[in-house]
């Protein structure tokens, strides 16, 4: 059964991974090269975050509590990334229908398919945790026998988060086997389960404590206790790295190996009936009659391309859970974990009290403003419209060379639904910061110039499909997951961040001139790519291949 077990994961990674179709050799290294930039790029901006974040800590003897705020975000990255990626693996993957017919094991396809999704997440874990645990040990001096842990750790601690995912999915396919539409089980089983590993999530990440932070503050080491009670886990993977505790770490092993085993026996049997399920269920189209009436009424050629863009993207339901989805649900889950986190600690009304201090002194809005502003562009790294504009179409993209629409046009219309998540995450930051946060409403509206000329700049990426789109492709899933585009947004997302970051934090400049500098910079840049794909639309769609 390992055997199988082992080949079924092979293969399953190399048809992950396999981006198909030929290339030349010089545009290859090209990517690695530029792909490898971006990474480096990412890894140095969480190793500088990291080594800011440990130079406070460290000042305060509380360094210890950095591996848990590190592993904590690890365990929250995984159980939000997986619920995503994990209907598509478990159930809509087109390998699904080679499998079933050869004479394998259920238990050996759901375990397979769990390796599969762990090694999704090894590629997400070793840019967030592997670079600051690193700093980590560099600041504070850890031995060879750390960096060992720090492996072993990394390796072990995403598997009972990521099991608990599977079993949230798993639990609510049952629930959902008997419609017929396989889209609408695809969005109801995705959303379902998104908002429960949230809810678990965001329970474990705002653990109250007795203890006064203060108190814990004064003894050195001490907040690392918070995160110890954050998840099940968290105790012996901090012990682990901060005692060099090998008990520790066997114990960590030996709960996920056990509960690895477990999920795999008890969850093959409704993960089999599931899959067959997904695979064989109606698709739900209807023939819905023509109304004859309304056919015809135009609202305008351009009006209609727009509306067929969104048509496309909320009723896949693969790009409605990869590429809106995550944006919608993000702004309450990562503000609403920092609120709850916060008043769990600390009384209300002093809370609230400190607010309103914080927000009468004038020389804080700067701050203010930078951080309702910085929320959104994070917001911004999960919209990865822009970057599959295009190759979402597959075959069908070849004929926007021929419609009677100049090419430009048809670019900003494929902009728009990228443009409207960003602004749409905003309201959701917007919303919540004034009824959460209680920030005034002035600040909301100061950054709004800034936040719309940046949303028109993110939705310019769709020049980096336009130059080279996959179209070569047989599942939506290589579009969406397997795109490395999506380095690209992240990059660029982080680098307006600091930039930010070094107008308000840095150089401190009042809140009016930060809102000019920052808006006349992104409107004269959404000026000029304008008159760019204004200027070159003829070559644009002639080296459209």
């Amino acid at each position: 059964m390992m055997k199988n077990i082992v080949n079924l994961t092979r293969i399953f990674l190399i048809s992950s991974f396999n981006k198909g179709g030929s290339s030349k050799k010089k545009n290859r290294i090209g990517k690695i090269l530029l792909y490898g930039a971006l990474l480096v790029y990412l890894v140095g901006v969480f190793a500088f975050l990291s080594y800011e974040i440990l130079t406070g800590l460290i000042a305060l003897k509380q360094q210890e509590a950095f591996i848990g705020l590190i592993l904590m975000g690890v365990i929250t990255l995984v159980m939000f990334t997986t619920v995503i990626s994990t209907m598509n693996v478990l159930y809509f993957s087109d390998d699904n229908r080679f499998v079933l017919p050869l004479p394998l094991k259920p238990i050996e396809i759901l375990s397979a398919k769990i390796n599969t999704l762990l090694a999704y997440v090894y590629l997400e874990e070793a840019m967030l945790g592997l670079a600051p645990l690193v700093m980590y040990g560099i600041m504070t001096k850890q031995n060879v026998l750390y960096y060992l842990l720090m492996i072993l750790v990394l390796l072990v601690l995403p598997i009972v988060p990521l099991l608990i995912v599977t079993m949230i999915v798993i639990c609510v396919m049952a629930f959902t086997k008997g419609i017929r539409n396989k889209n609408l089980i695809q969005m109801i089983t995705m959303t379902l389960s998104i908002i429960f590993s949230l809810i678990i999530s965001m329970f474990s990440s705002s653990v109250s404590s007795n203890e006064d932070v203060m108190a814990l503050m004064e003894k050195a080491g001490s907040l690392v206790r918070i995160y110890k009670k954050a998840f099940p886990t968290m105790p012996m993977a901090i012990e682990a790295l901060t005692g060099s505790d090998f008990l520790s770490l066997f114990l960590l092993i030996g709960v996920s190996l056990i509960a690895y085993v477990l999920v795999c026996i008890f969850a093959q049997k409704p993960y089999y009936r599931g899959m067959l399920g997904s695979l064989y269920s109606s698709s739900g189209i209807s023939g819905k009659k023509l109304d004859e009436r309304s056919a015809y009424q135009s609202k305008g050629l351009l009006f209609s391309y727009v509306m067929k863009e969104v048509r496309v993207y909320l009723r896949r339901p693969t790009f409605f859970v990869q590429l809106i989805l995550p944006c919608l649900i993000l702004p309450a889950f990562t503000i609403g974990i920092t609120y709850f986190s916060i008043v769990s600690q600390v009384d209300k009304k002093e809370f609230a009290e400190a607010l309103k201090m914080i927000y009468a002194n004038r020389e804080y809005g700067a701050f203010v403003l930078a951080i309702v502003i910085l929320g959104m562009m994070f917001l911004s790294m999960y919209s990865f419209i822009s970057t599959v504009a295009i190759s979402k179409d597959g075959h069908d993209a070849y004929a926007m060379k021929y419609l009677p629409v100049p090419f430009a046009k048809q670019l900003i219309c494929k902009m728009i639904p990228d443009i409207a998540v960003c602004l749409f995450a905003y309201l959701n930051i917007a919303l919540l910061a004034i009824f959460l946060f209680k920030v005034p409403v002035i600040y909301i509206l100061l950054s709004l110039p800034v936040v719309v000329f940046y949303s028109i700049l993110h939705g310019f990426l769709i020049l980096s499909d336009v130059r080279k789109p996959k179209l070569e492709w047989t599942n939506e899933m290589q579009i969406v997951k397997k795109n490395l585009r999506m380095l690209l947004t992240m990059a660029f997302s982080l680098l307006n961040m600091g930039l930010v970051a070094v107008v308000a934090f840095i150089l401190r400049i009042g809140v009016y001139l930060m809102v000019f500098g920052l808006s006349l910079l992104y409107l004269v840049m959404d000026l000029l790519l304008y008159q760019y794909i204004c200027k070159k639309d003829i070559a644009l769609a002639e080296g459209f291949e």
